[in-house]
């Protein structure tokens, strides 16, 4: 009975936001902790993105499934009314709605509310439905249980639910001190003022005592709090985006940054015209002596036991300093078609190679030419000019690139459910880029097969399909 009345509640909001009007700021920053993780939906960008409003066939369904699914005449009178006029449901989907956690795992949810009254409403005609008790009221504050832990609460402004107590809850409501809330954070802030349809917020104090040892790994002097990850997905025709923040708020959190980005350089693309386009490729430049002088301050080499190489490891990353371009085509003969290109002072990892007992041989050729040292695998010969390449890696501190068709024949010789795994991803996406926008950030494009379709309406199909 009880899932049954989620499923229902579930049902009645996708219908709300689908007849919604436009998305505007949120004001209820107050109540989320200035520690917490928060997600942030804009409900109504999904669905005019997702087309969902125009769908009159899937809409006739979802109503149907709704009425299907609701218990009492009320729930089903409800229905028909928020579906003539979707304001009914009392919710103000031109705000954003944000799910928030803590670092306890506690999860609440806070939107807008357009009317008290008709929200009341569509909680009391659920609650007959079962699931939830009927609407009370303390200290001005209307709220309804689940009769075990979870609470909505709501006035004239906003709803909130959380497993809380009403009289947590309530708290909340009456106070007006914003310190140690959302209202003023400037990630916050920023988190609001993105285009993305989903933006999420994740203030690394949350992770604090999640992992025994993570102090000790971090920079000197870096503290988690004075640090934040935003990301932002945003659609389009034929493209979706994810991009990526990193919000340093100390000096020692922007020194350990620039730290590492003076590692790397910006790919010159010496060896993008030997890349054909295939599976897989990845591009880079580094100083191979900085990263080794960083990984040593870090203590990585004498971790890993490898202390009495350290000499040998050190000449051979001194002798990096410049482009590494790697290349992944298709299969031919039972392994992929691969180059390696490394921009090296000397033949140092070369020699190094050799002297592990490597030597060329039939279908792998490796040697250093031209300030390079190469690797190339299968039938590719060394420094063969490409037809078509990466030019989008020029520029870049990093850039990598698959593609998801031939991605899945090389998922093909890890097991079987990674080549399944790519082979559903390679249903709608063509190919996937990830690479740096500035020192801070990162972006991850998927490329869709279909490039009139907003890669949304594939989401909301598969949601669809889960309800109807």
């Amino acid at each position: 009975m009880k899932q049954r009345k989620i499923n229902l509640m579930y049902l009645l909001l996708i219908a709300v936001f689908v007849l919604s009007s436009c998305a505007k700021s949120s004001k209820n920053a107050k109540f989320i902790p200035a520690d917490a993780a928060v997600v942030s939906l804009d409900v109504k960008q999904m669905f005019e993105k997702s087309k969902m409003g125009d769908n009159e066939e899937a809409k006739k369904k979802l109503l149907e499934t709704m009425e299907g699914n609701a218990k009492s005449q009320e729930a089903k009178d409800l229905i028909k009314k928020i579906v003539e006029d979707p304001a009914k449901a009392g919710v103000d989907l031109r705000e954003p709605i944000y799910i928030f956690g803590n670092s306890e795992g506690k999860v609440g949810v806070i939107g807008t509310i357009l009317d008290k009254d008709d929200f009341a409403q569509l909680l009391n005609a659920l609650a007959k439905d079962g699931g939830f008790e009927a609407v009370k009221e303390k200290d001005g504050i209307q709220y309804c249980t689940d009769g075990n832990k979870y609470t909505i609460a709501f006035d004239d402004a906003t709803f909130y639910g959380s497993e809380s107590t009403i009289d947590d809850i309530v708290a909340k409501f009456k106070n007006d001190d914003t310190q140690n809330t959302m209202a003023e954070s400037e990630d916050f802030t920023k988190l609001t003022t993105a285009q993305g349809y989903i933006k999420v917020l994740i203030p690394m104090a949350i992770a604090e005592g999640q992992i025994s040892d993570i102090k000790k790994n971090l920079p000197e002097g870096a503290e988690l709090k004075d640090l934040s990850i935003i990301m932002n997905l945003t659609s389009d025709k034929g493209v979706a985006k994810l991009g990526i923040e990193c919000l340093a708020k100390s000096d020692a959190w922007k020194k350990s940054i620039k730290e590492g980005n003076d590692m790397f350089g910006k790919v010159s693309g010496d060896y993008l015209k030997y890349i054909e386009k295939g599976a897989f490729a990845f591009f880079a430049n580094f100083d191979g002596k900085k990263l080794y002088e960083y990984l040593d301050k870090k203590e990585v080499f004498k971790n890993a036991g490898f202390d009495a190489q350290k000499d040998m490891i050190k000449k051979v990353f001194e002798s990096i300093n410049g482009d590494i371009a790697l290349g992944v085509g298709e299969f031919k003969g039972g392994m992929p078609n691969a180059a390696l290109y490394i921009k090296s002072k000397d033949q140092s990892i070369v020699d190094l190679a050799k002297e592990t007992g490597m030597k060329p041989e039939k279908g792998m050729d490796f040697g250093f030419k031209d300030g390079a040292t190469y690797i190339a695998v299968g039938e590719s010969a060394a420094f063969t000019e490409a037809k078509e390449t990466y030019q989008n890696a020029k520029g870049r501190r990093f850039y990598v690139a698959c593609d998801i068709d031939l991605m899945s024949n090389l998922a093909g010789m890890v097991n079987n459910m990674a080549s399944e795994g790519a082979k559903a991803v390679g249903e709608h996406v063509s190919s996937a880029e990830l690479y740096d926008t500035s020192d801070t950030n990162v972006e991850l494009v998927l490329n869709m097969k279909d490039k009139e379709k907003d890669p949304l309406e594939y989401f909301m199909q598969l949601l669809m399909k889960q309800f109807m």
